[in-house]
């Protein structure tokens, strides 16, 4: 019968080798910058507009302080990390690089993805076949259609170990554990499992496999067979039941650890974990050996710290006190999932804010801090756009609805306070500057 990918075994002589930031990070070219973006959850909205700020990224410059030939923003971006539909968009970019600008809006953003996964479970006899077993299912089949139209056999290994492109961060969430899960070898050492080998396609379909809607995907969880050593502050941080961040990331880690509590991990949308991605982003600029440190690698002295939020969430949840009749089954089922979304979304902004700042403010730096929230619902009493952070998060959007979402990125990042503030101080002047052609208007 049929059986899906779950994962390898790590090979007991990899060492240190593998899909890691610190391995990546220090292969970047050394400038002033250090730019971390994350993407939100939000289907195919989210991904649209996370599609929409790389548009503007690759079209804004930033001139080095030797006075040399400006560069692109977009090229400046060392660390990328995603959710659900904002993942999709981040995991074609960090493997295509500028590929994404030929064809991602064609291949995937104007695709009815739905309906295209409709006709792949009632109309293929090879789907249902494989669905007969008991090792492949629903979220196999998403994973297996995103192979087939985006990744075409792509793992971890393909991705630019070197440093060419950002550092790539899929996050899901293990609904075992209820912990935000992120695929990056650091991550699957506690399981003993090689991310190098991991299909591209299942990681995404893991970050957006919609409770309900798809079923997780599965890994194997190999702990304890490959020699590896728990890092020295996880017991101490596990023992200590503060409730803390820490704590609870630590205690997350004990419990991968032990493979008579659980010998295989079910992934679902990262969102569940954290829609917008931030956690795991902060978590790579922090010292490995204490998460509650600043690496000293992460950020040289004298370097901004640029990071870019991208949010898509619908806040549906808010509007739903505008109507006198209640909501029905189907729209409380939605809500037991976004309530609690939204609500992690509002302490995931105030964490990333109150953390960020006093890292540079401990290194002397606040002054060259940049957080730059691009956030969708910002423009819901827009005239032209307003209609957009209300669209339902779903795998399809209307063509002039991907456009828009397109423009409503540029836009917002164009209009932030903090990022005009950037460009000021970094980049080039307003005149020489692209503008947002076919982006303007009403």
């Amino acid at each position: 019968m049929p059986r899906a990918f779950v994962s390898a075994p790590l090979d007991r002589g990899a060492g240190e080798a593998g899909y890691r930031v610190a391995d990546v990070l220090p292969h970047r070219a050394p400038d002033e910058l250090r730019v971390v973006v994350s993407f939100s959850g939000g289907g195919m909205r989210a991904s649209a507009l996370s599609f929409g700020v790389l548009e503007q990224l690759a079209e804004d410059r930033v001139r080095p302080a030797d006075g040399g030939e400006p560069r692109r923003l977009l090229d400046e971006v060392d660390i990328v990390s995603a959710v659900s539909g904002g993942a999709v968009t981040a995991a074609y970019w960090a493997l295509h690089g500028d590929r994404i600008f030929e064809d991602y809006r064609r291949r995937f953003l104007l695709r009815d993805v739905s309906a295209g996964l409709k006709r792949t479970f009632f109309l293929d006899p090879r789907t249902w076949f494989r669905l007969a077993s008991s090792e492949y299912s629903r979220g196999d089949v998403y994973a297996d259609y995103l192979d087939r139209k985006l990744f075409r056999g792509a793992t971890f290994r393909d991705l630019d170990h070197g440093g060419g492109r950002p550092f790539l961060i899929l996050n899901a969430t293990d609904i075992g554990t209820a912990a935000r899960f992120e695929f990056t070898q650091d991550h699957l050492d506690l399981l003993c499992d090689d991310l190098d080998s991991f299909p591209l396609a299942r990681a995404v379909a893991a970050s957006s496999s919609v409770p309900a809607l798809m079923t997780p995907i599965t890994i194997a969880n190999r702990a304890g067979r490959c020699g590896h050593r728990m890092p020295a502050w996880v017991a101490p941080a596990a023992d200590a039941a503060t409730g803390s961040r820490r704590h609870l990331q630590a205690s997350a880690m004990q419990a991968y650890a032990d493979p008579a509590r659980y010998g295989w991990l079910h992934l679902v949308d990262g969102a569940l974990g954290d829609n917008l991605g931030v956690r795991a982003a902060m978590d790579a600029l922090a010292d490995r050996e204490d998460p509650s440190r600043m690496r000293p690698s992460a950020i040289a002295p004298g370097q901004r710290l640029v990071f870019i939020e991208v949010n898509a969430t619908d806040w549906q949840a808010e509007r739903i006190g505008g109507s006198r009749q209640p909501p029905d089954a189907v729209a409380m089922l939605r809500l037991l999932g976004t309530v609690p979304v939204d609500r992690y979304t509002v302490e995931s902004k105030a964490l990333l804010r109150e953390t960020l700042r006093r890292w540079m403010r401990d290194a002397g730096a606040e002054d060259r801090l940049h957080i730059i929230e691009i956030d969708l619902d910002d423009l819901r009493d827009d005239p032209r756009f307003g209609h957009l952070s209300r669209l339902p998060t779903a795998l399809d959007a209307k063509p002039a609805d991907i456009d828009a979402l397109r423009c409503a990125a540029r836009m917002l990042l164009d209009a932030n306070a903090d990022y005009r503030r950037l460009l000021s101080e970094t980049g080039v002047a307003d005149s020489a500057r692209p503008g947002l052609t076919g982006c303007r208007g009403s």
